[in-house]
């Protein structure tokens, strides 16, 4: 939060350039707009994963069916804004197409807007990004050991360290996946595929739950969403993968 809150600051002050850059973007309609926002939108999915990891620390959570809700919306809802004033200020003090050839673009607007090097800011990219990797190969290995305490695969990544307590095998398979990808993928391709998949996951819960209401009683003491819901978060994510999918074997 505090590089996107640098950034948002020292481009804050050519804010006054809206206008003139609104004028001139191209249309919705214009060749090769509307699929540039689908792709960018595939992509932006990449960069909101992990509100869901909430849920597996559930159990520390004081009144978690009324508590965790409202973090995740406010969560998001906080992060939207943020990527919004973010991405407002990238179009006002950089040329959209200089954005799209850099490989590091807030780096790109911090230079752009003070003359110096970007030193802190690639520094707390490069912090943020390895803790989020740190989180989600915490997320991930709580999973595998979860599936695998159930049987669904193999046992030895069920084990739990006598001293940490913690799913030591579980936890190197998945940091020696990220490791491996890490070394060998392109950064957009990872991103590409991790959307992929996690809107197939966000397609099959919405599924789940569309099921459990409709077949099951619903529970007391939680939050009951109606049936349009999960229905429409599934349309949403099939539909996005669907049209995603279409452009790279048509692009």
């Amino acid at each position: 939060m505090a590089g996107l809150l640098i950034v948002i600051w020292v481009g804050s002050s050519a804010v006054e350039q809206v206008p003139r850059v609104w004028s001139e973007a191209p249309s919705l309609l214009s060749p090769g707009v509307a699929e540039g926002v689908v792709v960018g939108a595939f992509l932006a999915f990449y960069a909101f994963i992990g509100f869901e990891d909430m849920v597996n620390v559930a159990e520390e959570v004081r009144e978690p069916e009324r508590n965790l809700p409202r973090a995740i919306l406010r969560a998001i809802a906080l992060s939207t804004l943020l990527y919004f004033a973010v991405s407002l200020v990238a179009v006002v003090n950089v040329p959209i197409a200089q954005l799209g050839q850099s490989d590091a673009p807030l780096a790109l607007i911090y230079q752009q807007a003070t003359g110096r090097e970007p030193v802190v800011i690639t520094t707390i990219g490069m912090l943020a990004v390895i803790n989020g990797a740190l989180i989600q190969m915490i997320m991930a290995s709580r999973v595998i050991y979860g599936m695998a305490n159930r049987g669904w695969l193999p046992g030895v990544l069920s084990r739990v360290n006598s001293r940490t307590r913690t799913p030591i095998a579980a936890t190197v398979l998945i940091a020696t996946l990220v490791l491996a990808f890490a070394l060998w993928g392109a950064i957009e391709t990872l991103a590409k595929a991790t959307s992929f998949l996690l809107l197939l996951v966000f397609a099959l819960a919405n599924l789940a739950l569309w099921r459990l209401k409709y077949w099951q009683q619903q529970p007391a003491g939680i939050i009951n969403v109606p049936i349009w819901v999960p229905a429409s978060g599934f349309v949403a994510s099939v539909a996005v993968v669907v049209i995603q999918a279409l452009i790279e074997l048509l692009g």
